[in-house]
């Protein structure tokens, strides 16, 4: 299967043609998760309401289990699902913005700069157990498992990540171990968990799974680029986020290893230093901008290969649309 360009607009389109009755429940489901009689809580969720995004996750798992027609029965499971793995996504994302000290998120602040750091982890942390509840009430313990263990990957993600700032790693093993915690275990188990309980095979279960892994990493490489490229007026988010973490992502990565020595000094020098005029004066540097080429590249090689886990399964306009988001996740402004 070769990689297609697909237009953003027509893609949404398709997609809301296909999964349109799937996604009011879905998000009917979340909407009932988010309600709450304190109105402490109520105000807290409905601010966190605001950065649903494209809801890739849930679309995955929508997806994957159209791919094999699942019953009315196992069609409520998928809905469940579904909401689950963007309940999980949205916690990661509350605790993030903390760990990352972010103001702003899908362009609102992020709970943490609207109230305070206690506000942040505690809801993130009741996301998490409301997530965990509904997932049970699937009646389906492999699946709480396969998400338990989604969770733990994505957490050990994000440990792996503060311990290679910590250590100054430049190493690629561990930014790939990094990202694969963070963002790929989730894209997979959300490709995983529709594919299983629609009836999949469990060869198709195991390429829909990798498939899942292949575009979560490229489009974690994609986001790592739009930070250093893009304005915080086109990504909603606050720019070169991880310049001012001191995070050193692929673009950068590659951007060391492919300069000169006077350049690698250089660039280090630029990194290191907590003034924003050095920042900005390295996303000027050459070599930087070889960095980001390079790392689009590597993307690019993910997206090929996820493509091909598609070859095997049943054509159809799911397989069409799921080919047409693995284009879209290294093709996006945000």
């Amino acid at each position: 299967m070769s990689v297609v360009v697909a237009n953003r607009d027509e893609l949404k389109q398709r997609i809301q043609q296909l999964l349109a009755t799937d996604l009011v429940s879905v998000n009917a489901l979340l909407n009932r998760q988010f309600r709450n009689p304190n109105m402490f809580v109520h105000d807290v969720a409905q601010h966190v309401g605001r950065f649903q995004g494209k809801q890739i996750r849930p679309i995955l798992t929508l997806l994957s289990a159209q791919l094999f027609c699942p019953d009315s029965a196992a069609r409520d499971n998928v809905h469940r699902l579904a909401a689950v793995v963007e309940m999980i996504h949205t916690a990661t994302l509350v605790h993030d913005d903390v760990i990352d000290d972010a103001s702003l998120r899908r362009h609102v602040s992020t709970v943490h700069r609207r109230w305070n750091t206690e506000t942040s982890v505690l809801f993130g942390d009741y996301l998490f157990s409301k997530a965990f509840h509904l997932a049970a009430t699937t009646g389906d313990a492999e699946a709480c498992r396969l998400i338990g263990l989604a969770t733990d990957r994505t957490c050990e993600g994000e440990l792996n990540q503060i311990a290679a700032r910590l250590e100054q790693s430049m190493s690629e093993r561990d930014y790939f171990r990094v990202i694969g915690g963070k963002t790929g275990h989730l894209f997979a188990v959300s490709c995983l968990l529709g594919s299983r309980t629609a009836g999949g095979s469990i060869a198709h279960q195991a390429q829909l799974k990798q498939f899942g892994m292949r575009i979560g990493l490229a489009f974690q490489i994609a986001d790592d680029v739009l930070d250093l490229t893009e304005t915080t007026e086109k990504t909603g988010k606050d720019a070169s986020n991880d310049l001012s973490n001191h995070r050193l992502t692929l673009p950068l990565i590659r951007a060391l290893r492919l300069g000169t020595d006077h350049e690698q000094q250089r660039l280090h020098d630029l990194l290191t230093s907590s003034d924003a005029d050095d920042q900005a004066r390295l996303l000027d540097e050459r070599i930087v901008r070889r960095g980001v080429e390079s790392a689009q590249s590597t993307a690019e090689h993910f997206v090929r290969r996820a493509l091909r886990n598609l070859e095997s399964l049943p054509p159809c306009p799911a397989r069409e649309i799921l080919a047409g988001i693995a284009q879209f996740a290294i093709h996006r402004s945000a």
